[in-house]
């Protein structure tokens, strides 16, 4: 099925989203003057969410600032979540080896979370052993306690929400169910 895959590709003249990383690749292998070219029409390159790179991602922004060596890259070591689909936090933890003069400045002040918030946040990503070293601070309240619902399946948390949002109302007669909001992941959670 690949086969036939690759050949109606080539037939329609197209790629899809591994060959636009991959054939850039290979075009710069094959010939440096067209690396030379791309190499001096990008000076500056500019990458956010770095921690989620791939090895293919990785190796055409190495081979396109390899010359000017402008880079700048924004991402969280602690918040790479892609590994499944081939992200390499080493990426991000060895950048300073891959490119040389660089400045890590650490943004650690995080302006939204309550202090309860960045507690339990640290107390999960401290045991992760593939980390630069930073700790989160904030100059927020404590805030209120975290709570988990746990549940069996997705029958049973909708229902634990809606016995939540029904003793939160019973209790706050004035409350309207435009005062309350869920939150939630991705779009097949709403089921």
């Amino acid at each position: 099925i690949y086969k036939i895959y690759v050949n109606r590709l080539k037939e329609n003249n197209s790629v899809d989203f591994d060959d636009l990383l991959v054939l850039p690749i290979k075009i710069f292998q094959e010939s440096e003057e067209k690396l030379i070219k791309y190499q001096d029409k990008f000076k500056y390159v500019l990458v956010d969410e770095y921690q989620d790179t791939n090895k293919p991602q990785f190796e055409l922004i190495y081979s396109l600032t390899k010359i000017h060596n402008d880079i700048f890259v924004v991402g969280d070591d602690d918040q790479s979540i892609y590994g499944w689909r081939g992200a390499d936090i080493s990426n991000i933890l060895n950048f300073n080896e891959a490119f040389d003069n660089s400045k890590v400045v650490k943004l650690e002040q995080n302006y939204r979370s309550t202090q309860n918030i960045l507690s339990a946040a640290w107390s999960v990503v401290s045991k992760n052993s593939q980390r630069s070293d930073k700790q989160l601070w904030t100059e927020n309240e404590k805030g209120d306690l975290i709570s988990i619902l746990e549940s069996f399946n997705e029958r049973n948390e909708s229902s634990k929400i809606l016995k939540n949002f029904l003793e939160v109302k019973k209790n706050n007669q004035d409350s309207k169910n435009s005062d309350f909001v869920v939150l939630y992941r991705t779009n097949a959670q709403s089921r």
